[in-house]
C-alpha cells in the first residue's frame, strides 16, 4: 500500500469519528444546572476569630493583667540571670520551708529582674520602640549583679505573690541608672513608667493569691536558707546585656 494510501484512510476514518461523536450528541440528552439547596446553619455557633482562652487553671493559677486584643503587644525590659541553675538548690530549700503552702507553690522559669513594667506597644511601633532601647543603652558599661537578702512580694492585683532575692546596694544603683533610661523611651512612646521607687528583685518562687501576711513569720528562715547559699551556689554574676521581650519577640541589647 503505498504513502498515499494511508493517508486517505487516515483521513476517512477521522472524518467517521466525527461524524459519531455529533450523532452520539444529538442523541444524548441535554443536562440541566441544578441549583442546590442551601445548608441551614441557624444552630451553628458563631465563634469569634479571636478567641482566647482566659481560664486560670490553664495557666498554672496565673490571671491575666489586661485583657488580650489583636494588635496590642505585651511588652517589658529585663536583665536575665545568666546563672538560672545556681538556683536549684536554693529554690529546694525555700519549698522544704513552704510544705504548708505546697499545693499553691511554683517554681519560677526564665528568673529576671525587671526594668520596666509590662506596657501594651502597638504592632507599627516595636522596630522604632527597640531602636530607641538599642540608644539609650549604647554606652552603658556591664555591671556585677548581687543579692542581699529575701523579700516578699505581691502583684498589683493581688493574685499572685512572690519570693524573691532583693539586689544589694551597688547592683540598686546601676539598676535604677538603667530603669530611668527605659523611662527615657517609655515617655517618648507615652506608656506607663515604671515605679517611683522600684524595688529591684529577681522572683524565684510564686503563690497563687495574696500569701504575703501569711508568709512573713517565714522571714527568718528564708533569708537563713540564703545565706547558707550566697557564696557556695549563688556568686555575684557579670551583666553583660539587657532584654526587651515584645509578644513573642525577643530583643537583646549587648552593654560595653
Amino acid at each position: 500500500m503505498s504513502a498515499l494510501s494511508f493517508i486517505s484512510n487516515y483521513g476517512s476514518s477521522s472524518d467517521e469519528s466525527e461524524k459519531e461523536s455529533e450523532e452520539n450528541k444529538r442523541l444524548q440528552p441535554q443536562c440541566k444546572k441544578i441549583k442546590l439547596q442551601l445548608p441551614d446553619l441557624s444552630c451553628v455557633p458563631i465563634v469569634p476569630p479571636e478567641s482566647h482562652s482566659e481560664d486560670p487553671q490553664d495557666h498554672g493559677g496565673r490571671v491575666r493583667s489586661f485583657p488580650h486584643v489583636r494588635g496590642n503587644w505585651a511588652t517589658f525590659i529585663y536583665v536575665k540571670y545568666p546563672e538560672e541553675e545556681s538556683l536549684l538548690s536554693l529554690s529546694q530549700r525555700l519549698l522544704g520551708i513552704l510544705s504548708a503552702f505546697k499545693d499553691s507553690c511554683h517554681v519560677c522559669d526564665n528568673v529576671h529582674i525587671s526594668l520596666s513594667k509590662t506596657v501594651v506597644l502597638q504592632y507599627h511601633l516595636i522596630t522604632p520602640f527597640t531602636r530607641s532601647l538599642q540608644e539609650v543603652f549604647r554606652n552603658i558599661d556591664c555591671f556585677c549583679l548581687d543579692f542581699s537578702g529575701i523579700k516578699v512580694y505581691c502583684n498589683e492585683e493581688n493574685t499572685r505573690t512572690f519570693i524573691a532575692l532583693e539586689v544589694d546596694y551597688s547592683s540598686k544603683i546601676r539598676l535604677l541608672q538603667l530603669s530611668q533610661n527605659v523611662d527615657d523611651v517609655l515617655k517618648e512612646y507615652k506608656l506607663p513608667l515604671f515605679y517611683e521607687n522600684p524595688s529591684f528583685h529577681m522572683s524565684i518562687i510564686w503563690l497563687t493569691g495574696d500569701k504575703k501576711a501569711e508568709l512573713s513569720s517565714l522571714m527568718s528562715e528564708f533569708n537563713n536558707s540564703l545565706n547558707k547559699e550566697l557564696g557556695n551556689t549563688i556568686n555575684p554574676v557579670l551583666v553583660s546585656d539587657l532584654n526587651c521581650k515584645i509578644g513573642n519577640k525577643y530583643f537583646q541589647f549587648t552593654l560595653q
